[in-house]
């Protein structure tokens, strides 16, 4: 949906890029078999990393196998066949991105207003046949989706309430997965954490554009700040981004905790990867400013 939750690949070895990698072309084939070609482009890093809890909770071993890529016609890569059952991650990302495109409509500027109108037709269908599989995951997302417009109309909503509804979303995503069973709180939590990163990362990566176009954003309302509140200053920008910090540390800190208490034995090499090091690698991008130019290329696996 965002593409914030990402492995570093610099600390990855090749065998398991390889397997991050087949999961991450595996839901790119799912969801095309499921809901048609066009939804394929709209994959994220953050479902490729909830296809990798899925499989890590359920102890499965991935089953890939060679085949073509539309990314890379020309060469087989390795990619998670259908005996893995990435159903419910590619189900989750289609009422994901389904809200996210309403949302969008709904809150950005005209050129990302466009787009999300022109892209919504082809996602309505999916949406209804993944409400259809996962009808408690749809109604927990469209509700999350309400209080989050409901909280964006109240100018003095601050981020720990405006992080409330991402956070439900991904509780919901996460303790939903099959197989969780006992480990259900747990990830639970795991989700509400994960969506609290992701609803302040975004938030501090649209600081500019949303001061810009006088969009909602908790980060330009922050408590005790002694900058001017109608201009970007570089003082201000250094209070938004130090709250911000302080807030990621907290959040990223608990979820570590959760993390090592889930005990996920299998993929656990990349999945400590993301969670000790692509997190706090993508904030520091946005926090520099350049995640957005570094993903202007799409959000894709090279080959």
């Amino acid at each position: 949906m965002f593409g914030y939750i990402r492995a570093f690949k610099p600390y990855m070895r090749v065998c398991q890029y390889d397997i991050y990698k087949a999961v991450y072309c595996g839901l790119c084939k799912d969801m095309g078999r499921r809901f048609g070609f066009f939804t394929r482009f709209a994959l994220s890093y953050d479902i490729a990393f909830l296809a990798l809890v899925s499989l890590s909770v359920r102890d499965k071993t991935l089953s890939a196998d060679m085949q073509r890529c539309i990314a890379h016609p020309f060469k087989k890569t390795m990619c998670a066949d259908c005996k893995n059952d990435l159903s419910y991650s590619s189900s989750a990302a289609m009422i994901l991105i389904y809200h996210k495109l309403k949302d969008d409509i709904a809150d950005k500027g005209l050129k990302e207003k466009a787009a999300a109108m022109c892209a919504l037709p082809f996602f309505s269908g999916p949406y209804r046949k993944a409400a259809k599989r996962l009808p408690k995951l749809a109604r927990e997302i469209g509700s999350a989706m309400k209080q989050q417009n409901d909280i964006e109309r109240q100018a003095s909503a601050g981020t720990d309430l405006a992080c409330e509804p991402t956070a439900r979303m991904m509780t919901a995503i996460f303790g939903g997965l099959p197989g969780g069973g006992e480990k259900k709180a747990l990830l639970e939590r795991f989700g509400y954490l994960l969506g609290r990163f992701i609803y302040i990362t975004d938030a501090l990566d649209d600081i500019q554009e949303d001061h810009r176009n006088g969009s909602f954003n908790p980060l330009l309302r922050i408590p005790g700040s002694t900058a001017e509140k109608d201009s970007l200053s570089a003082d201000r920008l250094r209070e938004i981004r130090s709250y911000a910090d302080d807030s990621i540390n907290l959040t990223l800190g608990e979820l570590a905790e959760v993390y090592v208490r889930l005990d996920l034995t299998r993929y656990r090499e990349i999945l400590d990867n993301i969670i000790y090091l692509g997190l706090k690698n993508t904030y520091g991008n946005v926090r520099s400013g350049r995640f957005k130019n570094k993903n202007k290329r799409g959000n894709h696996i090279d080959g």
